[in-house]
């Protein structure tokens, strides 16, 4: 549980004196834990205004070390972090910017073996991968053990983003509703596409506002929306989104 301190209002004042937050708002923000799979364009950008929003435990996770191309959109990392692990970087960098969080990084990758070990103590997850089979495996393990995902992807000029809480009962999509893993989307990725360098940050957050708006419980019309932003033609969209009943993931007929 978070301490009121002068410290504590007087850092968060901005955010207190919003009507749709109030105290008892920032009370809930700082006292979330959140899991971040991928400290990419999106892992960090995401991860930096979650962290300077207050959110009280943050835990990384990526095997990857920083590499010069990933410094025109990855925030936090300087070409002196070059060859070094991006979760320990970046978990360096967020302690700065909140002391007072538990900032945890986890120099691994997500797989079949420990995906369920990983997001045992986590209700939300922030799938950031930058791969689709990561994305499936991650989208099957939040359906089967009720996790809260809040998932973004990026492509040169485009981001789209949406939130999932697809289980049992719920008429919320999964991800696979969406985008059935039979597509052939590997080609969609941002080495082979590229990427703008403010487009990834502009995903990373919109990401940080979706798990705002879920952990203050605003409305759950959230889980039946994904969002697009065309930044080239300046054109945003909401599309609705529905359960596919023959969904491989989470159809009940299944």
């Amino acid at each position: 549980m978070i301490k009121l301190s002068e410290n504590f209002l007087e850092k968060y004042s901005r955010q207190i004196i919003i009507e749709k937050i109030g105290l008892a708002g920032q009370k809930k923000i700082s006292n979330s834990s959140i899991l971040v799979v991928g400290c990419g364009g999106l892992g960090t950008s995401v991860s930096q205004y979650l962290a300077m929003s207050g959110i009280g435990k943050i835990t990384l996770i990526d095997d990857d070390s920083v590499s010069l191309s990933n410094l025109n959109r990855q925030t936090l990392f300087m070409e002196s972090d070059i060859g070094k692990k991006k979760s320990l970087i970046l978990s360096e960098r967020l302690r700065k910017i909140n002391p007072t969080a538990k900032i945890e990084p986890l120099d691994l990758r997500i797989e079949d073996k420990n995906i369920i070990k990983i997001f045992k103590n986590f209700k939300m997850i922030i799938d950031c991968s930058d791969n689709f089979k990561t994305r499936y495996l991650i989208n099957k393990v939040c359906f089967r053990e009720k996790k809260i995902l809040i998932s973004a992807a990026l492509q040169n000029f485009d981001v789209q983003a949406f939130a999932i809480s697809a289980w049992e009962k719920s008429d919320h999509p999964c991800y696979e509703c969406i985008f059935p893993e039979n597509l052939d989307s590997e080609e969609n990725s941002c080495d082979q596409m590229g990427i703008l360098a403010p487009v990834a940050g502009l995903g990373g957050i919109i990401q940080a506002i979706l798990t705002i708006n879920i952990i203050l419980k605003n409305n759950t019309e959230i889980f039946k929306e994904l969002m697009l932003f065309d930044c080239f033609n300046r054109k945003f969209k909401i599309i609705k989104t529905k359960k596919n009943p023959k969904c491989r993931v989470c159809s009940t007929k299944n």
